[in-house]
């Protein structure tokens, strides 16, 4: 099983949000409410890891500072609009046999 953190952002133009996954890079998406937002990123997720592993690749090793980098250019992007300050943070679980499928 794989964890990793994710970022949501509220979006205040359209609603719902937007999130990324840190640990892999272009790992985006977004959802009308939280739950369909995590739901969303979650399939990313597991078609990110099932393309990398076809070429040998896997996420980076999440740590504090990569996890602290994403949310410091997430906020500088809504600073740039004029957004709140606002992010939040979740865990998302991947199951193994889920990826490889």
């Amino acid at each position: 099983m794989g964890r990793y953190t994710v970022i949501l952002s509220p979006d205040p133009e359209r609603g719902g949000f937007t999130v990324s996954v840190p640990a892999m890079r272009g790992a985006v998406s977004q959802g009308d409410t939280r739950d369909e937002t995590l739901a969303n990123i979650r399939e990313a997720m597991e078609g990110w890891l099932a393309v990398a592993r076809d070429h040998g690749e896997d996420a980076l090793h999440e740590t504090p500072e990569l996890v602290a980098k994403e949310i410091a250019w997430e906020l500088a992007a809504r600073a740039e609009e004029g957004w709140d300050l606002l992010v939040e943070t979740a865990v998302v679980e991947l199951q193994v046999a889920a990826v490889a499928a």
